[in-house]
């Protein structure tokens, strides 16, 4: 449609040089025009569906059956250590044939010329149960009864130990069971039902002692040089609140807030602080803090330029996907992971002339009208001004070796949290929700460490949470 447009201006306008036309005819004729490219450029971009190859919806929101194309975060070392409250009882035995199965002949003193093994693992649940008896004696000189004291952590009729409340926290937390079901599973482990505030109190209680942890986090986090940002709405109590996800190498961090911009940037009190480089998906609260570098992601840059190019066809929006890409593509092949000084330059130069030859094939950007906030443009005109605006913040990652391409560690650390809300709709609670994301923000972070869910948290309840 866009090029019968072109087509059409052209013909009229070699129709109208064989004719005297006015210059206010003249001008009319070229102001339909524009409105007419306008109309066309706006049409074709409704007329496109967004999905996940063109747009920051999620594969789930996809037209069709495409499953999800996630992507395997890395390798990480997989430590694999048996927990301290598990025994393992390791038996082995060997078979031999007796006789040969073609003549019949005995093979007992014959030598074995190789083995081929073939195991099998089971587990056997036990169950430790450790009572204590007080005893209460009467003095014999005032008769006063004295009862011996119950040592650290039995301040009940009956408590459960570090496996049970490891076992409900994972359930909870990174399963995302519900309670009826936690509840039904122990009751056909140990006899015994655990009622909903037995499991809410562990659930609060572990995620407390995780305060030191998280704080300490925050100073590492605070020390490194890149910060990857994102952010994701979530429901509590049928409102929205919005998690804010900040990462870097083996460290995740969330919080909940009501809020999705500045005031809770401030609040959490991350960025604030931040003097290194912030690497997100351009959201304009962000670009307030001039106190760091902004890198932007280069993945959401190429989903909207492969929306313009396949609702408008502008020749411009391919150039630039293929531009960034390139540069992405020889980066990933180096030890250095950056472009030198001359290659960086004459990328910035391709990346400028791009921008020129767009502004040409976009319609004309609509003049200031005086009222507050600045005119309406269609995404492709959009997206041109991100582009001309954050050039620099664009082309961050072929000149700093520690930024990333893309900003999909974040986003990765926040699936769960939208997984969570699929299973469970909402929270109850702020409390309960702050609660979720301080666990999964632990859990996440010792993930990248190398070790198991339920691993990471026998940790923390022994108190032994690697430095």
């Amino acid at each position: 449609m866009r090029h019968k447009l072109d087509q059409a201006r052209e013909n009229i306008r070699k129709a109208l040089g064989k004719e005297q036309v006015s210059p206010s005819l003249m001008a009319a004729i070229e102001s339909l025009l524009v409105v007419m490219e306008i109309m066309v450029t706006i049409f074709l971009e409704k007329k496109t569906r967004k999905n996940s190859s063109n747009s920051g919806l999620p594969p789930s929101r996809n037209n069709g059956s495409n499953g999800n194309r996630n992507t395997n975060p890395g390798d990480r070392n997989k430590k694999g250590n048996q927990l301290e409250n598990t025994r393992q009882v390791t038996t082995s035995e060997t078979i031999s044939p007796r006789e040969c199965n073609k003549c019949g002949i005995g093979l007992s003193a014959v030598e074995a010329k190789e083995t081929e093994e073939r195991k099998k693992i089971d587990i056997i649940y036990e169950i430790v149960e450790h009572t204590v008896n007080a005893e209460i004696k009467e003095c014999p000189c005032c008769g006063h009864l004295n009862k011996a004291n119950f040592p650290q952590g039995m301040d009940g009729k009956i408590q459960y130990g570090i496996g049970i409340k490891a076992s409900i926290i994972n359930f909870l937390m990174v399963q995302m069971m519900s309670l009826e079901k936690v509840s039904e599973h122990f009751r056909g482990l140990i006899g015994r039902f655990i009622s909903d505030a037995v499991m809410l109190k562990y659930i609060a209680q572990f995620s407390l002692s995780l305060e030191e942890w998280e704080k300490r986090m925050t100073k590492d986090l605070l020390n490194s040089p890149v910060i990857y940002a994102d952010e994701t709405s979530i429901k509590v109590n049928k409102k929205n609140y919005w998690i804010h996800s900040y990462s870097y190498g083996d460290i995740t961090l969330k919080f909940v807030h009501e809020k999705r911009g500045k005031e809770a940037i401030n609040d959490i009190n991350i960025i604030p602080r931040y003097g290194g480089v912030i690497v997100h998906d351009s959201w304009s609260s962000y670009f307030l803090y001039d106190n760091a570098e902004h890198g932007l992601c280069g993945s959401h840059l190429l989903r909207d330029l492969k929306f313009i190019e396949d609702s408008t066809g502008d020749k411009w929006a391919t150039s630039m996907k293929k531009l960034l890409q390139k540069a992405a593509q020889i980066i990933s092949g180096r030890e250095s992971k950056k472009l030198n000084n001359r290659e960086y330059k004459y990328f910035e130069f391709l990346y400028r002339n791009i921008l020129i030859t767009g502004k040409k094939e976009l319609p004309s950007f609509p003049e200031p009208t005086g009222k507050k906030g600045r005119p309406k443009h269609t995404d492709a005109q959009n997206l041109w001004l991100r582009l001309n605006e954050h050039e620099k913040s664009v082309l961050l990652f072929a000149k700093n070796k520690d930024v990333d391409f893309t900003n999909n560690r974040a986003e990765r650390d926040l699936r769960d949290s939208k997984v969570k809300q699929k299973v469970s709709g909402s929270f109850r609670q702020v409390e309960f929700a702050k609660h979720f994301v301080r666990i999964s923000s632990y859990v996440k972070s010792m993930r990248y460490k190398g070790y198991s869910a339920l691993e990471a948290i026998m940790l923390a309840l022994q108190g032994n949470i690697p430095t």
